[in-house]
């Protein structure tokens, strides 16, 4: 009988085990942002990206190259950022959507170092935003900003 609760607790370990890995496929940073907020950042880390924390924010990565780089902002530089876009010359509008506890402008201009392709955020119940950029193509930097949810803790 002692045997086979033996086999039985080393069995349901195990199991438990490899459903903890089957789960784990997101990677998650909470930040105290000068706001007050804690906000926290997850990225779903199925397509080989990875969350790092950097001076001023955070960025994701795919293998060594930082594919999006980001920090964070209060609501009057916020709207600094917006006016920006809508009065430079050059920016085309990729996108302006609401949809997972955010508010996003997606904009792509040529910048000193190439095609930047950048994301205004702001995150529902917070009072803090993201600016975010990235030099990959648009549709690498899209992608891999939707890998990315904020929440406010």
């Amino acid at each position: 009988m002692y045997q086979f609760r033996t086999i039985a607790a080393v069995m349901l370990f195990f199991v438990c085990l490899l459903t903890g890995c089957s789960s784990s496929l997101t990677m998650s940073l909470v930040f105290s942002v000068e706001t007050g907020d804690q906000i926290k950042v997850t990225v779903d880390c199925s397509e080989g990206l990875k969350l790092k924390q950097t001076s001023n924010g955070f960025a994701v990565t795919k293998g060594e190259n930082d594919v999006i780089q980001a920090f964070f902002v209060g609501e009057a530089m916020y709207q600094q950022y917006l006016d920006a876009v809508a009065a430079q010359e050059g920016v085309t509008v990729n996108q302006e959507s609401s949809e997972n506890g955010i508010t996003y402008l997606s904009y792509s201009y040529e910048g000193e170092a190439g095609t930047e392709n950048n994301f205004i955020v702001w995150i529902d119940g917070a009072s803090t935003g993201v600016v975010a950029g990235s030099l990959s193509d648009l549709e690498t930097a899209t992608k891999v900003f939707h890998c990315i949810s904020f929440s406010k803790e």
